[in-house]
């Protein structure tokens, strides 16, 4: 079995995204690979995207498009990919599609027509993407735990009652009932960063960073196995997010101890991770897509060195596109190797 990961750069400055494909099979013969594009960026790398699968895929088909969440820094340039490939199906979640859940759980009087328009055209950038997804007649399918999105790919989380637990404390659905409300973290503010030394033994991560919204923990986490490796991308899910997929895989007695490969959530953020989580999945190689100058907040250096410490190879695509590819898939021409992140002897308070 052939594989091939590629991050694509997401953005300038501060501000980043998500853009990810990867294909496996047989590559002596496209009908024998599957494409798999995971999120798309802004506009721009949603272009990129379209660019690379045709360069160095040798392919206009796509099998399967995820968008792992609403936020706009990971499905605006999904559209990009829709209107210039074609495409198998897509697996997206559709907020409006549960205002049974919305009405049973938030304070709302509203009909459950119209708590479904405000949605759609709150979410517009979702909204659109559903509606060319339909309009090319892309087959459009909600998955939660437990299902599958190809024969290889499994769906880890969200559960759908989970799902709805979070959907009802989304900042643009109606305000929810006191018993179904999960703490919010408030907007972050820009100030002075005061750095703190750490060494190769002395762990600064901690669990006790506040999570991350509502919004982000929605996103799917998706496991691809392929023969004994195993490939977890994560979205933006935070702690809660990640500490019920491992409930859930250990409950099946499987786990997750020992990954080939991590998709580090959140563009490394601390608010996604904590020792614990990283105990359970002691990754080998962690990618994290990630913005040029994001340092330290995205990626945060306290996540490299907890990563680093764990005998994980970090790499992140501030620079470049990423590569991660099977021993047996050719290397690219003028493609060289990425430099890992090393420990940082600096890290953010």
């Amino acid at each position: 079995m052939q594989y091939e990961i590629d991050y694509i750069p997401v953005g300038t400055g501060s501000k980043g995204g998500d853009a990810i494909a990867f294909r496996y099979g047989d590559f002596s013969d496209t009908t024998k690979q599957f494409v798999v594009i995971i999120d798309g960026g802004t506009k721009d790398s949603g272009k990129a995207l379209v660019s690379h699968i045709k360069e160095h895929y040798g392919t206009n088909h796509i099998d399967l498009v995820v968008a792992s969440h609403l936020h706009t820094d990971h499905i605006s340039g999904l559209t990009e990919v829709l209107e210039n490939m074609t495409v198998g199906k897509m697996a997206v979640h559709c907020p409006w599609d549960y205002t049974q859940a919305i009405k049973k759980m938030t304070k709302t009087s509203l009909p459950h027509g119209t708590i479904q328009t405000k949605l759609e055209k709150s979410l517009t950038s979702l909204s659109d993407l559903i509606e060319m997804a339909e309009s090319k007649r892309i087959p459009i399918v909600q998955p939660f735990q437990g299902e599958k999105l190809l024969n290889e790919l499994y769906v880890l989380g969200p559960s759908k009652d989970y799902y709805h637990e979070l959907l009802v404390n989304f900042g643009v659905t109606p305000e929810v009932k006191e018993e179904h409300k999960i703490e919010q973290v408030g907007s972050f503010v820009k100030e002075a960063i005061n750095w703190i030394a750490e060494a190769l033994h002395i762990e600064t991560l901690n669990d006790d960073h506040p999570d991350t919204d509502s919004e982000n923990n929605s996103s799917m986490v998706l496991l691809l196995v392929l023969g004994e490796k195993r490939f977890l991308f994560t979205g933006d899910a935070g702690k809660g997010a990640l500490n019920k997929v491992i409930e859930y895989t250990e409950s099946l007695l499987y786990s997750l101890s020992g990954l080939d490969f991590l998709d580090v959530p959140h563009h490394g953020s601390k608010r996604n991770l904590g020792p614990t989580i990283l105990n359970k999945l002691t990754p080998k190689q962690a990618f994290i897509s990630c913005p040029p100058e994001g340092d330290p907040k995205h990626p945060s250096r306290k996540v490299i060195n907890a990563l680093v410490r764990r005998g994980c190879t970090v790499h992140t695509n501030k620079k470049a596109t990423l590569c991660h590819r099977s021993e047996n898939t050719p290397p690219r021409l003028n493609w060289g190797n990425a430099i890992p992140e090393s420990l940082y002897e600096q890290v953010e308070e």
